[in-house]
C-alpha cells in the first residue's frame, strides 16, 4: 500500500478499516503458527527472537493466547529479565557495555529455572529494572501449566547455549522481524532496521527514560549485536513471523517526529536522521487511539491492554 493511499484513507475515514484488516493479518498468522507448535506432540518450549523493538513481547503474549484457543496452556519468561545488570555485564574494548553480548544473560540461572519448570517445579519470579540495571526477584512463584507450553522471549532465545541440554524435539523456534510494505517514493523506501529503530525511539523514551541521543548513538552497535548474536540463528526457526503493521508509520509520527528533532539539535542532520524526516515526512499523522488494546504497536506507544 502507498503512502498517498493511506494518507487518503486518514482523510477520508477509511484508515479503521485498513487497521483492522492490518491486525487481522497478524492475528491469523499467529493462529497458523499455534497450530504448528500444537501439532507437534514432543514440543513444550517455544523459542521467540527477533532483533531490538521486533514486537517480541506481544508476539509471545499473543501465541500464548492463541495456544489457549487450541485448548493448552502457556507461560512466558524473557531473557531480559535475566540480564545480570552492569556491573557484570560484557564491554566492549573501548570499555562501553555491550548490551548484545550473549553473556548479558544469567544463563546458569536461565537454564535451572528453564530446566526445574520442565520439570514440573517452582521457580521465584525473577524481573530487571530497566532503570536502575538491576536484577531482582519477585515473591511470586511461577509453574509451568499442566501439558502446557513454557514460551522464551528474548534476542538470544534462539542461541543454542541457552538450551544446550534440552532435547531439540522438545524445542519450536520462532524468528520475528518487521518487514515494511508501505511504498513511500522510488529513491526512499524504509528499511527493516528503519522500522525497528522508530519503534526503539518511542519505547526508549516512553518507558527505559533513554533519550532519543543515546538511543541513536547506540544504535549501530545494537546492529552489529544483531548481526553477531541473533541474525546467525535465523535459519534455524521454524516459522518467521512478519511484526509490521502497514499503518504503523502515521501513529509513530506522533512521537518520532519530535524525538529526531531533539536528537538534531546535538548530533546534527546525520544521515539516519534524515532517512527518518523523510519517511515522517510522506504520510499524515493518525489518532494513537485508533491503535487497537492488543496490536503489537502498543508494545511501544503504551495502553496495551495486555499483561506482559
Amino acid at each position: 500500500m502507498t503512502a498517498g493511499e493511506l494518507n487518503e484513507a486518514a482523510n477520508n475515514g477509511t484508515i479503521e478499516e485498513i487497521i483492522r484488516v492490518a491486525e487481522a493479518k497478524q492475528r491469523k498468522a499467529l493462529s497458523r503458527i499455534a497450530d504448528d507448535i500444537c501439532s507437534r506432540p514432543k514440543v513444550r518450549l517455544v523459542l521467540l527472537t527477533g532483533g531490538s523493538s521486533a514486537g517480541k513481547t506481544t508476539t509471545a503474549t499473543r501465541i500464548a493466547t492463541q495456544l489457549m484457543v487450541n485448548d493448552r496452556k502457556a507461560m512466558r519468561l524473557s531473557t531480559d529479565d535475566y540480564f545480570v545488570g552492569d556491573d557484570l555485564n560484557p564491554r566492549n574494548p573501548d570499555g562501553s557495555l555491550d548490551y548484545e553480548h550473549l553473556e548479558c544473560v544469567d544463563i546458569p540461572a536461565l537454564v535451572s529455572d528453564v530446566k526445574a519448570l520442565l520439570s514440573g517445579e517452582s521457580i521465584r519470579c525473577r524481573k530487571f529494572n530497566f532503570v536502575t540495571h538491576e536484577p531482582m526477584y519477585t515473591s511470586e512463584m511461577l509453574s509451568l501449566p499442566k501439558n502446557g507450553f513454557l514460551i522464551i522471549e528474548g534476542i538470544h532465545a534462539l542461541n543454542p547455549r541457552l538450551t544446550a541440554d534440552i532435547d531439540d524435539e522438545l524445542k519450536y523456534k520462532i524468528y520475528i522481524e518487521p518487514h515494511p510494505s508501505i511504498e513511500l517514493f522510488l529513491d526512499l523506501k524504509p528499511s527493516v532496521s528503519n522500522s525497528r529503530l522508530m519503534r526503539r525511539l518511542v519505547r526508549d523514551n516512553q518507558f527505559r527514560k533513554v533519550d532519543p541521543v543515546t538511543t541513536l548513538e547506540r544504535w549501530p552497535s545494537v546492529l552489529e549485536g544483531e548481526k553477531k548474536w541473533i541474525e546467525p540463528f535465523r535459519d534455524s526457526a521454524d516459522a518467521i513471523f512478519d511484526s509490521y503493521l502497514v499503518y504503523e508509520t502515521l501513529v509513530l509520527k506522533n512521537y518520532v517526529g519530535g524525538l529526531i528533532e531533539r536528537a538534531a539539535l546535538k548530533l546534527g542532520d546525520t544521515p539516519v536522521i534524515k532517512k527518518l524526516r523523510g519517511i515522517l515526512s510522506a504520510v499524515v499523522s493518525i489518532d494513537c487511539t485508533k491503535v487497537p488494546g492488543d496490536s503489537i504497536l502498543r508494545e511501544t506507544i503504551g495502553g496495551s491492554q495486555l499483561e506482559y
